[in-house]
């Protein structure tokens, strides 16, 4: 998993669209900042979060979070408040709500709070947050809509509400003047500042370039504290309730590679994926896990999200899972591309060890000696032959990348391949070859 963001009511479903490995939560609640931490993601950012009558994230959770080294942003609301205090023991603030926190020109959590609607109605609001309410007037005044004296005048009739109470309707019907009142709510329809939306749309953008840089966070500077209350949290205890299930699934999974003999081997291809996921020139860029995407799905036949999700339901996993999981394939070839020539003699040695090198050989040997005397063959058919016929799949999208991914430098040298393995493959059809053994194959 690459990051969980906790958001409401602060951001629209069009502004978390695009960011691919983001898992959006609803606001934060008290064990559930912890509960995301527990699944080790690379960053968590919190934006919303709930507080008035419900529980709200402990500064502990973030704390645990930031001694294990996972990256913590926070902005626009209760991120930005938690930022603010604990921005000194490694938690990342982003936005000028935060900063204002941070340096005490803000001190009431009323200035971010708000009420709203629930998940299903787009956490509709049902009032508005101060800190947009005074970044709005400063510029209807800026903009000579009002007057400097009406401006603050009306913030402090704001801040004087209930936090739930506070409306645009509520506040045109202070002004009083109607000239003013119509001026204003006119310019409102357009010009009103969402300073909240602002500062979380910057943290989405700073996550991304956290996570798309490969950057690790720094070694914690604080000692965390294992309290009493910490280990008898409900919470935290119901969390290790569930890992604590998923470990036993989990151990007796590998009892049963042991048992079968495939322990070392799985461990060996899980080992690669570590160091792919250590290394921090190896993160994945967008087009390399959409091509890791194409062929998990093209190998399985998936042709909808929906089997994808039955997928990673009967594996154990979840949408954020296989994300992951594709990630790291977008790591390992990326890797495997940059590195092939130095990765040859290790191929080789690879085989030796297998007991498969003189196999390899002999057929390399003897389709070598095999001349090519047959016409040329069209290159839609060599590639349908050789997918469909050899391989038993379908003929790849995009083959320029399918050449890349075999160590080859283009199309072209892929098409030459193709040719001389066809002519070979049909000379011995026809009792013609050179006394080679086995079968023909690129694989």
């Amino acid at each position: 998993m690459n990051a969980v963001v906790f958001c409401g009511p602060s951001v629209r479903t069009e502004d978390v669209a695009g960011y691919d490995g983001f898992e959006f939560r609803p606001p934060v609640r008290q064990g559930e900042f912890y509960a995301a931490a527990c699944r080790s993601p690379r960053a968590i950012g919190i934006i919303d979060g709930y507080f008035d009558g419900q529980a709200a994230v402990l500064h502990k959770e973030i704390l645990w979070a930031l001694a294990h080294r996972i990256a913590v942003f926070g902005a626009s609301s209760m991120g930005a408040l938690r930022a603010a205090e604990l921005h000194s023991f490694g938690m990342r603030g982003v936005g000028r709500i935060f900063e204002a926190y941070r340096d005490g020109e803000l001190t009431d959590d009323d200035e971010v709070a708000l009420i709203h609607g629930p998940p299903e109605t787009g956490y509709i609001r049902l009032s508005e947050p101060m800190v947009n309410i005074r970044a709005t007037l400063e510029k209807a005044v800026e903009g000579r809509i009002i007057d400097q004296a009406t401006g603050i005048r009306l913030a402090a009739g704001a801040k004087a509400r209930f936090y739930q109470l506070r409306t645009w309707r509520g506040l045109l019907e202070d002004i009083g003047d109607p000239e003013q009142m119509q001026a204003l709510s006119e310019w409102l329809r357009t010009g009103k500042v969402d300073r909240k939306r602002d500062d979380a749309l910057e943290l989405l953008s700073q996550m991304d370039a956290f996570i798309r840089s490969g950057a690790k966070p720094e070694p914690p500077t604080f000692h965390f504290e294992w309290t009493e209350n910490w280990h008898n949290a409900h919470w935290r205890s119901e969390t290790l309730r569930n890992d604590e299930a998923t470990t036993v699934e989990a151990e007796a999974i590998l009892d049963e590679l042991r048992l079968r003999g495939d322990y070392a081997q799985v461990r060996r291809d899980a080992l690669l994926r570590l160091l792919a996921r250590s290394d921090g020139d190896a993160a994945p860029d967008r087009q390399a896990v959409k091509r890791a995407t194409r062929e998990f799905r093209s190998r399985r036949g998936f042709m909808r999200q929906t089997d994808v999700i039955r997928w990673a339901g009967e594996n154990g996993t979840d949408l954020a899972g296989v994300e992951l999981i594709l990630e790291d394939n977008a790591r390992i070839e990326a890797l495997a591309r940059d590195r092939d020539v130095a990765l040859h003699q290790g191929m080789l040695d690879r085989l030796r060890e297998l007991d498969l090198y003189s196999g390899y050989r002999e057929q390399a040997l003897a389709r070598r000696r095999s001349a090519s005397t047959s016409a040329p063959v069209p290159r839609a058919l060599l590639a349908v032959w050789y997918f469909e016929k050899c391989l038993g799949q379908a003929v790849p999208e995009d083959l320029a990348d399918h050449a890349a991914s075999i160590g080859l430098v283009g199309v072209d040298k892929f098409y030459e391949l193709l040719a001389r393995d066809y002519t070979f493959t049909t000379q011995r059809a026809l009792g013609n070859d050179s006394g080679a053994a086995g079968e023909s194959s690129l694989a």
